[in-house]
């Protein structure tokens, strides 16, 4: 039924682009239209609206479930900039909801302190307690039985370590073990209830699990409030937000740093090394970038890793993890000549944008070195880490993290295909606009020959 579905979308495809687009107008599927998107796709919403992206490209913008999609580029950057946050209506029942993504209305004081957490340079004055974590995990992996590894679960145990040791200067295995504690119910809120809908938000476990973690929340923070000063530098980063906005401000924004600062190198590192797996020349090629290029990158972590940066940069177009931006309107404005009402609920589609064949050469493949001749992405528009006032606050501690993670662990260990080894599929988190693959990926790795990486 479903071949059959894609023939009629194909034949209805063809006849509208003969029409040529209404200005002003906002197209929407109608019910006929929708039965058919249901028949091809099922379920997957995210299927549903890459297709009425090329659909309706003419338009630039469609409307579908009550929002406005967008994907023209001007209007995409003019949605940005000129419209309001719209995060608050999707986090209703997420821990999420108080932190500064949540709210609007949060203070200036708090926002200084919040970037001055996640400032480039202040970032990269903490790559080696970054690259010392990196190695801890690739000792581990070391141990693992049978050389099975779920690459998964050890990323977001690294992400927590960094979190904890780059923005807290905290250990988290120093809490009494919390921080099993902290990955289930992060687990449980994040992937089980909002991307894989097993659990409900009004479920005891979703309570359960979001007391827990704002009991853990409130405990790390405590603890790294007693950490003398004087053993640092300077002011340290979690003691500037707490002065700037108070201990349950701090508290709630601690929730983001925590969630956020695992979600991009725990969803994409997996993503690239199922890929370096489907195409072992372009792991080998990686790989020798690195045994190239691993002393000077532990000498300066911001060397540059131009094949690796490429691949990352082209796994975050064929996958942004942040797949939308969300605005909202309070008063009626007009975006190009689209007029929108007060309360318009408008989504600035990056999933579309990056996977357009309007847009890309090759959209849906996976094209490792696309991002070496600049020539070939130059006038795109490639937002991965959002943009505007909504731009991801970790995007250098996530680019940094991700290029060393890459580096190290193609440095040390042949990653392959397992019997245990998923498919890569994606599920969506809406309410905070993630895509995680739907299933641990799971990988063979064999130790390589080279030397052992000696840390400053």
């Amino acid at each position: 039924m479903d071949n059959v579905a894609a023939v009629l979308l194909s034949i209805v495809k063809w006849i509208f682009q003969l029409i040529p687009p209404t200005k002003g107008r906002i197209p929407e599927p109608g019910t006929l239209f929708q039965k058919l998107l249901s028949l091809r796709f099922g379920e997957d919403k995210l299927k549903k609206l890459e297709f009425l992206t090329e659909f309706y490209f003419h338009y630039g913008l469609f409307k579908f479930d009550s929002k406005i999609y967008i994907f023209n580029s001007k209007l995409a950057q003019q949605a940005i900039y000129k419209l309001e946050k719209g995060a608050e209506h999707y986090l209703e029942n997420s821990p999420l909801k108080n932190t500064f993504l949540g709210s609007s209305q949060k203070s200036p004081e708090t926002r200084r302190a919040i970037a001055s957490l996640f400032r480039k340079t202040s970032i990269e004055e903490r790559a080696v307690i970054m690259m010392g974590d990196i190695q801890e995990m690739c000792k581990k992996f070391r141990g693992e039985p049978n050389s099975i590894v779920n690459i998964t679960e050890w990323t977001l145990r690294l992400a927590l370590d960094i979190v904890g040791h780059v923005l807290l200067e905290l250990d988290f295995h120093g809490l009494d073990k919390q921080q099993e504690t902290m990955i289930s119910s992060m687990t449980t809120i994040l992937h089980r209830c909002y991307a894989l809908n097993e659990v409900q938000p009004g479920s005891k476990e979703f309570s359960d699990a979001s007391e827990q973690f704002d009991a853990i929340t409130q405990r790390v923070l405590e603890e790294a409030l007693s950490i003398d000063d004087v053993a640092f530098k300077g002011k340290r980063l979690v003691k500037s937000l707490h002065d700037a906005c108070g201990f349950s401000e701090a508290k709630d924004n601690m929730k983001l740093f925590l969630m956020a600062g695992t979600e991009t190198t725990a969803s994409t590192i997996p993503v690239v090394m199922s890929l370096l797996v489907k195409y072992p020349e372009i792991q080998n090629e990686l790989r020798q970038e690195a045994e190239t290029l691993i002393n000077a990158l532990v000498a300066d972590p911001t060397t540059r890793l131009p094949k690796t940066e490429s691949v990352l940069s082209e796994v975050l177009r064929l996958y942004p993890i942040a797949p939308f931006i969300s605005r909202q309107n309070y008063e009626p404005v007009t975006l190009g000549d689209v007029n929108l009402d007060q309360h318009a609920d408008v989504i600035i589609f990056t999933w579309g944008i990056h996977r357009s064949s309007h847009f890309w050469d090759r959209a849906r493949e996976f094209v490792p070195f696309r991002f070496l001749n600049s020539s070939k992405t130059s006038g795109n528009m490639y937002i991965p880490f959002g943009a505007g006032s909504r731009v991801c606050i970790g995007q250098h501690l996530a680019w940094l993290e991700l290029r060393l993670a890459i580096a190290f662990l193609l440095y040390q260990f042949k990653f392959e295909h397992a019997q245990e080894t998923p498919e890569l599929n994606f599920v969506v988190d809406w309410a905070h606009a993630v895509v995680h693959p739907d299933k641990d990926m799971i990988f063979k790795i064999s130790p390589t020959q080279n030397n052992p990486i000696k840390l400053p």
